[in-house]
């Protein structure tokens, strides 16, 4: 049998505690240590403590002690490049949670530590690692669908009070100690799906669009430093237009949904209770379905599998590194340029802060972008 790859995760508490589920029966992968400033919270100390896998409040502690053949990067937004480079330094290939970073000069920081230490470090962009898209990305590549047009997507996904309060850093633009965290529906929750936009048009299966020319419209309901709501439309250097929608302040729930329109087809997603397909629709009324996307939590981790199968097979492409990673981080770059408008028309309903009518408002947005240019929504709102 083959050695197992070690693995330390940084972050065990919330979306991290997920990767501590995967590896603790992973067959592949042993847990060779865990980091976090409160490990007492994580439902998963009990397992931990039983097999030995030892507990630690830095990564710094941890290489004292132990090598790490991976290291994931399930720290808050403001902490992704140091650790990424703690663990670089150390000799460990790196598997980063979205995004990269919050500030674009970060980036060659990343470079240089990778090339230094000679291993790779990849991104969590969940669909960057889908065999779905990963199937249409090929084809796309392989001139399929023609010159790419239009591409847009939508997501709808309320969150509440607790949301914004689970975290000293949720919907802050900087820490307290004045470390850049920017956390907004583009650059947390709905970010997996502005960076497929990207991902997509990329010219490898590694890569993405160069984007050129950004415009947005940047609201909020909740009382933050950033926005829930975003209205973002570019341009990618081959003439492509791009078009996001996201809201967590919407009553309903909808998507993630995506159109993305070629010369020689269409191909469309909608989320529909998580049994939707992704299907082209070419012109000349012949199909392709590609199959499902993964937007379960546990579908969500197929990632940490492909990073583990890179480690054991030097051949393998990791499909989103940092590199891929970098457009997603130019966009945010640019939005936080955007003044950020405040919805007045705000209603409390159960813990959520919501406006009534925004979700038709941004849907009618979504599927007539030419009819609406650049029409502030409250103005259609009336706010």
């Amino acid at each position: 049998m083959a050695d197992l790859v070690s693995v330390v995760v940084a972050g065990i508490n919330g979306y991290g505690s997920g990767y501590v589920k995967k590896l603790l029966t992973h067959k592949q992968a042993l847990l060779a240590g865990v980091v976090d400033n409160a490990p007492e919270r994580s439902p998963y100390l009990p397992d931990l403590r039983e097999r030995g896998v030892p507990v630690y409040h830095s990564l710094r502690s941890f290489y004292k002690e132990h090598h790490a053949d991976l290291a994931v990067i399930a720290t808050p937004i403001h902490f992704h490049t140091v650790h990424a480079l703690e663990a670089l330094t150390n000799g460990s290939h790196v598997l980063c949670e979205k995004p990269l970073s919050a500030m674009e000069n970060d980036f060659p920081l990343w470079e240089k530590a990778v090339r230094e230490a000679q291993r790779w470090a990849a991104i969590g962009f969940n669909w960057s690692f889908s065999k779905t898209v990963h199937a249409l990305k090929r084809d796309r590549m392989a001139g399929m669908f023609g010159r790419a047009k239009s591409l847009k997507t939508l997501v709808f996904w309320p969150r509440n009070t607790a949301y914004y309060q689970r975290s000293d850093w949720a919907g802050k633009r900087f820490s307290q100690q004045g470390q850049a965290i920017f956390d907004s529906i583009a650059n947390n929750a709905a970010a997996h799906f502005l960076h497929h936009l990207l991902y997509v048009l990329g010219d490898k299966i590694d890569t993405c669009a160069n984007v050129i020319d950004i415009d947005a419209e940047l609201y909020r309901a909740n009382p933050i430093e950033t926005f829930d709501t975003c209205i973002l439309r570019a341009k990618t250097d081959e003439g492509a237009a791009l078009l996001f929608v996201a809201s967590h302040a919407t009553e309903e729930e909808a998507g993630p949904m995506f159109a993305l329109e070629f010369e020689k087809a269409t191909i469309e997603y909608r989320c529909n209770n998580k049994t939707g397909h992704v299907i082209a629709y070419f012109k000349d009324g012949s199909t392709k379905v590609y199959g499902r996307l993964g937007v379960t939590h546990d579908d969500s981790f197929a990632k940490l599998d492909d990073c583990i199968e890179a480690v054991i097979d030097p051949n393998k492409t990791v499909p989103c590194t940092y590199e891929t990673a970098f457009a997603h981080v130019q966009i945010i770059e640019q939005l936080k340029q955007h003044p950020i408008h405040e919805f007045a028309n705000v209603k409390q309903v159960d813990g959520y802060r919501v406006v009534p009518g925004l979700a038709d408002a941004l849907l009618e947005r979504y599927e007539n972008p030419q009819q609406h240019g650049f029409t502030p929504i409250k103005e259609t709102l009336k706010t």
